[in-house]
């Protein structure tokens, strides 16, 4: 509700709920979904030169959160909320969790205390015990989280898990992957019908975006999990997948800002990628048939892959096959935001996306709402 923000911020005092970072359907229903927030309202601290130097979150402890929805024809109806706490019935906040992150600051621009709790929640699946699997951005990480949301389990990559958590931690996932980038973690989750295994997927390439080694990299790395005992999950596969070539994206200047953001699997091997950027959405099928399964491989342990995009050959690996399902140009389609970041699939023929509109902050200034 951003009616508590200060009116000289150029707040309307209106309720621009951001619900669409995470989207999957009700079982056994129709028109309900559960939607997923993000960390929750915030936006660029910037100096008098422009440099951004960190982030502004005028609601500390903004409890992101599961919601289950209805659509009632072209209105998104709140059923229920369910705000994501720690084991003692905290919220978890969606303050950054280390210098790994962007600087928190709070309304008035002093500086906020790390939280080792804090999530950037993106996207979500349903188990079949009735917990949900979220992934998040900051570890980055993937969560088990009860029908009640409290945290049941976080797993995050070798090295960064925090005694001070406030709930459990398992820093079972590969190292290489606290070499993500900032703010594009595990933003895409896909999970088997079964519930047996999930592929977690970074929203984009890891390596430093201003290197030349990295800025035109299109390789970004997806994670399989065997989530049979959802409180043990084991790594079981970690495949390539290439990003679209920045020259399909017209309105785009830098290949650094296409992005996953969300998946589902179609099938054993083939998964479904919503792939975006400026002006453009893309729903692109990758299949992993043929995939090599790079985990055992010295090469895991390194950027090298990030590195030989366009000649993966040379160090035999080959990427997931991949086709596009969906342009959104050629079609007629009421594309007014460039953050379409949940997808769900309904029948063979018929997929439903829904937008993170940011709070109306920060890039979102038109106001546009969750959709």
């Amino acid at each position: 509700d951003t009616e508590e923000y200060s009116e000289s911020k150029g707040y309307k005092g209106r309720k621009y709920p951001g619900i669409g970072s995470g989207l999957i359907r009700v079982p056994k229903t129709k028109n309900e979904f559960y939607m997923l927030t993000d960390r929750g309202p915030n936006f660029d601290n910037v100096n008098g030169v422009g440099r951004v130097y960190g982030k502004i979150f005028p609601i500390e402890n903004f409890a992101p959160a599961i919601v289950h929805v209805k659509l009632e024809n072209k209105t998104i109806v709140v059923i229920n909320s369910i705000p994501i706490v720690d084991s003692f019935g905290n919220s978890v906040t969606g303050i950054s969790n280390n210098k790994d992150d962007e600087t928190p600051f709070d309304i008035n621009e002093r500086v906020i205390p790390y939280r080792p709790g804090g999530l950037d929640t993106e996207a979500i699946q349903l188990l079949p015990d009735g917990n949900f699997l979220i992934s998040e951005e900051y570890g980055p990480s993937i969560l088990v989280v009860s029908p009640k949301g409290q945290v049941l389990m976080r797993y995050l990559p070798k090295g960064k898990a925090n005694k001070d958590t406030p709930y459990p931690v398992k820093d079972s996932l590969p190292e290489i992957f606290k070499n993500r980038r900032s703010n594009r973690g595990f933003e895409s989750l896909a999970l088997s019908p079964d519930g047996k295994t999930a592929y977690a997927i970074l929203q984009s390439p890891m390596g430093d975006p201003k290197s030349a080694q990295y800025s035109n990299s299109r390789v970004v790395r997806m994670l399989r999990l065997d989530c049979r005992n959802p409180l043990d999950i084991k790594v079981t596969g970690m495949f390539l997948v290439l990003q679209s070539n920045m020259s399909d994206y017209p309105a785009t200047s830098k290949q650094a800002d296409l992005k996953f953001s969300d998946a589902a699997m179609l099938s054993d091997t083939q998964i479904l990628l919503l792939e975006r950027a400026t002006k453009k959405v893309k729903l692109i099928v990758a299949d992993l048939k043929n995939a090599t399964n790079i985990l055992d491989l010295p090469i895991s342990l390194s950027l090298e892959p990030e590195e030989k995009t366009e000649s993966l050959d040379t160090i035999n690996i080959k990427p997931a096959e991949t086709s596009i399902a969906f342009n959104s140009v050629d079609v007629f389609f009421d594309l007014d935001t460039d953050k379409l970041e949940g997808m769900t699939v309904l029948t063979p023929s018929v997929v439903a996306l829904s937008n993170d509109n940011d709070f109306a902050l920060g890039e979102n200034t038109t106001n546009y709402p969750s959709r």
